[in-house]
């Protein structure tokens, strides 16, 4: 199938657009520009709706204009004409798919889909459309060859047994695989009625007994099949599980146990404590140095030499120490002066004596008062007057040193304090111990599974050699049946077809998916541009197992779901499916939406190159801004370029007023090189750097 013509009217944003897909060999992609809310998601689900029907809706979507109120009346037209080749020739169809219906009913309508054949005498009315359209695109292919860019990644992401499923379902489909089983199962039917043909007109025991034995294992085995599936899809499930809650574990010792930090919490604030009193001890250490003598000896010392000089003299001269009034009191408490005179007061002359004495010590008191001071001066203030050698400047350093040292310690403390409480805010109780319980319930669990599936397997083998044992009695026993014996030789072709069909189906389901997998790895490493000789990415594979992998250095295997960049993953899934559409050898168009998400520089120009390469026909959704770099790559290989405008983008976005306030977008003939009045943009950041 290649895609011709397309038109758009009602379906949500696309109202009145109407374009030509590029059948050009040489230049065969089509480019529909449009930046993000205008329309291309819209339109990729428009031209699966109408090749599709209703199956191609997400749940719950609607189609109806996005300027149609609850109520009103909605109609709804997509047309595409396309192009299929047969043994006649090409033959080209319109198919126009048609729904209206009240806008928020409760009862969705179904879609009317009419088909024409396009002859050269005009058009051709086609019947049982659904019927014809299975034929040009069957429904299974639509998620290969219409490929959102973010949905195909669940080809890589998500659980493993998701993973399996969707790259299985795609394989087969697109193979033919599921025609090929449903021919096991016809031949395995007709093999059953022969046997059954054969022991009723044999009508022996043994070759009954053996029939049914041989229906019950037919039966057994495909349920055991079943089973086995199941269980291996499981174990596989549990693994990835197991290693998730493994690396939860191990993330969660690296954030710490609730207890463990609670113990090393108290630790810190104990430390922290202690240290708050080496610094106050530091502190008095400090502040004893700047009170003590030896400071002031250390400040002063030049000038207290001078002064211990002039009190020094002063003592040769008498005047320190200062006795004078302690010896004239003294003297009154004797009879007599040191000069031999009474003192008595009983006497005339002695009260005279004490009198004069008396008033001496009051007429010397003042004098003596100043005398006092430079006396308690000079006996308490001798060390500072005797020159002597000053430690003073070490001791403070190292008092000073030690409180900067301790007062670092003390921040640290905190801060490591700080961070230990906002850690164990961030752990919950049960975190380190649910994750260890989580993994161990999925390591039972594996422990549990595995076994049954050896089992499964076990059985099945037994009942397949079983079987062929029985398979060889039941044509001994009917060949020696004369009324059974012309029953042999359609049993023996029935036996023979059915293992043809079952050695094609092995050899689609290994040879096929191993040239999926190797043209897979080739369009991946040349997207990429992963040199074999110093890439980090080695090569990607497709296992029997139906799961992509990649190995990087050292045949490394990686998660492409965690160990990929963006672009990487984006890359690969385009390969896979770029893969299968042409080791399938089917003709169809490859639909991608945003396929060049998070890319950058060459790996944005070869994931282009590539695709447009490997495909009959592809059609490219893109933004301006994954446009930007693959210019080039672009004008070689785009044949058709049709820009889309959402005019509700002004005045925010849109440089030019569209003149409609409308949700429908606007069509113009722009390509990814030149711009209009319509579809012009404001430079990125223009709008928030005005407002600003």
């Amino acid at each position: 199938m290649r895609l011709i013509r397309a038109r758009f009217e009602g379906f949500r944003l696309l109202d009145g657009i109407d374009f030509e897909f590029s059948n050009d060999p040489d230049k065969n992609i089509t480019v529909i520009r449009a930046a993000n809310e205008s329309g291309k998601t819209t339109m990729l689900t428009a031209l699966q709706w109408c090749l599709f029907g209703e199956d191609a809706l997400p749940s719950g979507y609607s189609p109806h204009s996005m300027d149609k109120k609850p109520g009103e009346l909605s109609d709804t037209v997509c047309e595409v004409i396309y192009e299929v080749s047969g043994k006649t020739g090409a033959k080209r169809f319109r198919l126009i798919r048609s729904l209206t219906e009240h806008v928020g009913s409760a009862v969705r309508s179904r879609s009317v889909p009419q088909l024409y054949e396009i002859l050269p005498s005009g058009a051709k009315e086609v019947p049982n459309v659904e019927a014809h359209l299975a034929v040009h695109m069957p429904g299974e292919l639509r998620e290969v060859f219409f490929t959102d860019g973010d949905r195909a990644l669940s080809f890589i992401e998500g659980l493993r047994t998701e993973q399996q499923r969707r790259v299985k379902k795609a394989i087969e489909q697109l193979m033919g695989l599921p025609m090929l089983e449903e021919a096991v199962d016809h031949v395995k039917k007709v093999e059953r009625d022969v046997r059954a043909k054969a022991d009723a007109a044999a009508g022996s025991d043994e070759l009954r007994r053996i029939r049914v034995e041989l229906e019950s294992i037919d039966q057994s085995i495909p349920e055991l099949e079943g089973k086995l599936k199941e269980a291996q899809d499981e174990i596989a499930n549990l693994n990835d599980l197991h290693t998730k809650a493994d690396r939860e574990l191990q993330e969660a010792l690296k954030r710490g146990n609730r207890e463990e930090i609670a113990i090393e919490l108290a630790r810190a604030q104990k430390q922290r404590i202690a240290s708050e009193g080496r610094i106050r001890a530091a502190e008095l250490r400090q502040a004893a140095l700047l009170s003590s003598k030896g400071f002031a000896r250390e400040m002063l010392g030049d000038k207290f030499r001078a002064a211990g000089a002039l009190l020094d003299d002063l003592r040769k001269k008498g005047a320190i120490p200062n006795k004078t009034i302690p010896i004239l009191e003294d003297r009154l408490q004797h009879s007599d002066c040191i000069c031999g005179e009474s003192l008595d007061a009983a006497q005339t002359d002695g009260a005279r004596r004490r009198a004069h004495i008396q008033q001496l010590i009051e007429d010397s008191r003042d004098a003596d008062a100043l005398k006092s001071k430079v006396s308690d001066l000079y006996f308490e203030g001798r060390e500072l007057f005797i020159p002597a050698a000053s430690t003073w400047i070490d001791d403070y350093t190292a008092a000073f040193g030690d409180r900067n040292n301790e007062q670092r310690t003390y921040e640290e403390l905190g801060q490591a304090e700080a961070d230990l409480e906002a850690r164990l805010d961030k752990v919950k109780d049960d975190n380190v111990q649910r994750a260890r319980d989580m993994r161990d319930t999925y390591r039972q669990r594996l422990d549990e599974k595995i076994p049954l599936a050896a089992r499964l397997d076990h059985q099945i083998r037994d009942r397949r050699e079983r079987r062929v044992e029985l398979d060889r009695k039941f044509q001994a026993l009917s060949a020696r049946e004369d009324k059974a014996r012309r029953f042999t030789c359609e049993l023996i072709v029935a036996r023979d077809i059915r293992g043809v069909v079952e050695r094609a189906l092995e050899i689609m389901k290994t040879r096929e998916v191993e040239a999926v997998s190797q043209k897979m790895n080739q369009y991946f490493l040349r997207m990429i541009g992963a040199h074999p000789d110093n890439a980090l990415i080695q090569r990607a594979e497709i296992t029997p197992e139906f799961h992509i992998v990649v190995h990087g250095r050292n045949d490394k295997k990686l998660d492409p779901s965690m160990d990929l960049n963006g672009a990487s993953r984006r890359a690969l899934t385009i390969a896979f499916v770029l893969a299968l559409t042409e080791v399938s050898g089917v003709e169809a168009p490859n639909v991608i939406d945003t396929p060049l998400g998070m890319m950058s520089g060459f790996v944005k120009t070869e994931v282009v190159r590539v695709a447009s390469e490997a495909s009959s026909q592809l059609i490219l959704f893109l933004t301006h801004d994954e446009i930007n770099g693959c210019e080039a790559i672009l004008d070689a290989r785009a044949g058709k370029v049709l820009t889309i405008t959402n005019p509700m983008h002004y005045p925010r976005m849109l440089k030019n007023d569209p003149g409609t306030t409308d949700a429908r977008a606007i069509q113009c003939g722009c390509d990814h090189r030149s711009v209009c009045d319509e579809c012009e943009r404001l430079p990125t950041g223009a709008a928030e750097l005005e407002a600003a």
